[in-house]
């Protein structure tokens, strides 16, 4: 978590001196000596932890800002994330330069927590890409074929979206250097189905990758999500 004071971003949890922990409630906690400034708050923590930290910080007279980003290892090093921001309309433009120097574009997406919500829906379709690819390569070698001639093809046709074709061909490579690890990308596809459930629905899909990627993070849990292809 992060406020915002002026020009500067601060991140209270690592204050100047060697990092401690700091709790967000109480009379030391970081909430109260940041009453009336914003709080941004990016890491994808789930629709029900995004919920509980807004009702905190509007006791406290805390801004809250939930802002969850779109992109890997990769883009956040070259400033090109996407982020997925949502909170008052009071406060784009004081966060405007915050925001455009980590990413190349932010959205704003409705009440603070549309953001984080935005960001399993992303997430869930994420894995779900990638569970798919693993699938069709590893189904094309128990056909005979060779599994790169099916990525030749899905990189010709509208079939292959670059995301897909790029995990495809590091999957081939056994190339699993993370750009987005698996245990991070097990967690989000576990707080998605939650949140449906919550919702009232379900996600098919999502719930039914989730054993076998649990499975194959016990080895490979800081490898790349694309390390799902060795179990397929």
């Amino acid at each position: 978590p992060h406020a915002v004071l002026g020009a500067r971003i601060l991140n209270p949890l690592r204050p100047a001196g060697p990092p401690r922990a700091r709790p967000a409630t109480g009379p030391d906690g970081f909430l109260a000596r940041f009453a009336g400034l914003i709080w941004v708050q990016m890491a994808t923590i789930g629709a029900d932890w995004s919920a509980r930290l807004a009702v905190m910080a509007a006791r406290q007279g805390v801004t809250f800002v939930d802002a969850p980003v779109s992109g890997s290892e990769g883009p956040a090093q070259e400033g090109q994330l996407v982020i997925l921001a949502s909170g008052p309309d009071r406060v784009q433009d004081v966060l405007a330069p915050v925001f455009g120097a980590l990413g190349r574009a932010t959205l704003w997406l409705g009440p603070a927590g549309d953001g984080t919500k935005a960001k399993l829906v992303l997430n869930s379709w994420l894995v779900n890409l990638v569970e798919a690819t693993a699938e069709t390569l590893s189904f094309a070698g128990h056909l005979g074929l060779d599994p790169a001639s099916i990525v030749e093809l899905l990189r010709s046709t509208p079939l292959g979206s670059p995301y897909a074709v790029q995990k495809a061909t590091t999957m081939l490579a056994g190339n699993f250097t993370p750009a987005f690890a698996l245990k991070h990308a097990l967690k989000d596809a576990e707080l998605a189905v939650q949140a449906a459930h919550s919702s009232g629905t379900r996600l098919a899909l999502t719930e039914a990758l989730l054993p076998r990627w649990r499975q194959t993070a016990l080895l490979h849990a800081d490898n790349d999500l694309s390390a799902v292809y060795i179990t397929a």
